[in-house]
């Protein structure tokens, strides 16, 4: 709101009669006091009322300074980001509380030309003594007929600076965990292996050509170390595979659970004719996933089940959709089960439920199993009884059953 008034000469004033000189001088009087009526009007209207309500309490800090850096008001945000009251902080220069001073007359020196500052990072010490990371932005403010004043808006970013510096922490410490896994992949394909193939081989002669030499307690301790040697071997197989899992790139796309459930199933099923085991495979459920470690993670579960309910006779090995509070995937066996209470040990690498007499195994499969399902953003876990089977429930990116969307 501004008022302009035609130029007049001094000649032209002398010309004037003095009733009307008064009328004018008393004219520009009123509106000078009008203006500024209407100012303290707007000042004390709602909506100002709620623009300074909104900047007192916003969740940014808020500077108001003179071009010198003085310090002129400031919010609530940015006396707690100083830590200092404010009317510690009213009269006081910005620059003292930066914890670089040259920093900070560099920054007050560029807000004297009128720069503005975008998303300038500086460190700021409050009157507590701690440095706070902050972000700091300017706007220079010019009101007509009044000083200067640039506002300042700040934001502190401490939280977000450590967060980033203890992600970069631990990339590094996962890439140098990849190497030493690598570092340990190649030891066991290679130097293990080596050693463990030549004593199978040895044992194997001994059984084949000099058991005769031996009593039977002596031929009995041959053939165990001939079958841990086997063991072994599956043992280094598993560990590799749950080493693999972990560094695989993934290679994302839709895959069907259902037809690769019914490929194990038959390979299981044509892998041992001795067993009659009733396979139900519930048709069309598919998932978003790598479909390599998707298979290991099923193939792992649906061999977990056919080994567990190897004891019954009317073995029964389920696949499908569970309908509960959250949707999943199950494979469920009426096998030996296990006992709730020790379900914490499922997961855990070498951690076994059963002997070894019992139900033979490495320990590493359930391992792998949970490394595969976490890799995609999932997860696994498991409900059962003794000798009441088992269910394993698990969940994937993009879960559906193709026949449910076709309805």
């Amino acid at each position: 709101m501004s008022f302009e008034f035609p130029a007049v000469s001094l000649a032209t004033l002398e010309t004037w009669p003095w009733p009307f000189f008064i009328y004018a001088l008393i004219t520009v009087v009123l509106c000078v006091v009008m203006y500024r009526f209407g100012l303290a009007r707007a000042r004390n209207s709602p909506k100002h009322k709620l623009m300074a309500e909104i900047a007192e309490n916003a969740p940014a800090g808020l500077v108001l300074m003179s071009t010198d850096g003085a310090i002129r008001w400031s919010n609530n945000a940015e006396s707690e980001l100083l830590g200092c009251a404010r009317q510690g902080l009213i009269g006081r220069n910005l620059t003292e509380f930066f914890a670089d001073p040259s920093e900070g007359s560099k920054v007050a020196a560029q807000l004297a030309q009128r720069e503005p500052l975008r998303d300038y990072q500086a460190n700021l010490r409050g009157g507590d003594g701690s440095v706070r990371n902050v972000l700091i932005n300017s706007n220079s403010i010019i009101q007509e007929g009044e000083t200067p004043r640039i506002l300042l808006h700040t934001q502190d970013i401490t939280g977000r600076q450590k967060a980033e510096e203890e992600r970069i922490r631990l990339t590094a410490q996962l890439e140098a965990a990849n190497k030493e896994m690598e570092s340990f992949s190649y030891s066991v394909s290679h130097d293990l292996r080596a050693p463990l193939r030549a004593m199978r081989g040895f044992t194997e002669v001994l059984l084949e050509t000099h058991a005769a030499q031996l009593d039977g307690q002596g031929q009995e301790f041959l053939r165990r170390a001939f079958a841990a040697s086997f063991q072994m071997e599956r043992l280094i197989e598993d560990v590799l595979k749950l080493a693999q899992v972990s560094r695989a790139e993934l290679q994302m796309e839709n895959v069907n659970l259902s037809l690769l459930a019914q490929d194990i199933a038959s390979e299981l099923t044509h892998g041992d004719s001795s067993r009659s085991v009733q396979f139900v495979i519930e048709p069309d459920c598919s998932a978003c996933g790598d479909q390599r470690l998707v298979r290991l993670a099923l193939d792992n579960l649906l061999r977990n089940s056919w080994k567990f309910s190897g004891k019954r006779e009317d073995a029964r090995i389920e696949f499908g959709w569970a309908n509960g509070g959250e949707p999943s995937f199950f494979v469920r066996d009426n096998g030996a089960g296990f006992d709730m209470t020790r379900s914490k040990r499922l997961f855990g690498v070498f951690q076994r439920l059963h002997s070894n007499s019992e139900f033979p195994g490495t320990g590493v499969g359930l391992a792998t199993v949970q490394r595969v399902f976490n890799r995609h953003g999932g997860r696994v876990w498991a409900t059962g009884a003794v000798n009441e089977g088992a269910t394993f429930y698990f969940t994937l990116p993009g879960m559906n059953r193709e026949s449910q969307l076709k309805a």
